[in-house]
């Protein structure tokens, strides 16, 4: 993989003092702690086309984004990663590219990092991709 670092639109940045004061709860004398889950948005491959079946190689807009997988099903699927559209792999299998088929649990999330990787493809549309929002990208 080449060299890649993580960056963030200016206007995005948060002053992390303020974080800290939002997340201290003074009724309870402590911070915070309650699970929040990512927002979830469908795949956008098109500008106009949006889906959570990745059971064709899907092109996704940059570098850099992070899936967040649910397998609505009671056995093992898989999810492969690329550069390129590839197969979609069987959970733990390999090719010749070093592509692996990512295994997802049965009835569980997974989350994925997709790093310099910009294609993905599921083995079954039992497995909802969804593309989890976040406005960093990757840089050369």
């Amino acid at each position: 993989m080449s060299q890649s670092k993580r960056k963030q639109t200016a206007a995005r940045i948060s002053d992390q003092g303020l974080l800290d004061n939002l997340g201290y709860n003074a009724s309870a004398g402590g911070f915070k702690n309650v699970p929040v889950g990512p927002k979830l948005n469908p795949l956008n491959s098109n500008g106009s086309t949006y889906t959570t079946n990745a059971t064709t190689a899907i092109a996704l807009a940059q570098s850099g984004l992070m899936l967040a997988v649910y397998n609505n099903s009671g056995s093992v699927g898989s999810i492969t990663i690329s550069e390129v559209a590839v197969a979609s792999l069987t959970a733990g299998v390999t090719d010749a590219q070093g592509h692996v088929g990512i295994a997802c649990k049965p009835n569980d999330w997974t989350y994925i990092a997709m790093g310099d990787y910009t294609f993905v493809i599921a083995s079954a549309s039992t497995l909802l991709v969804y593309q989890i929002e976040d406005d960093s990208f990757l840089a050369q």
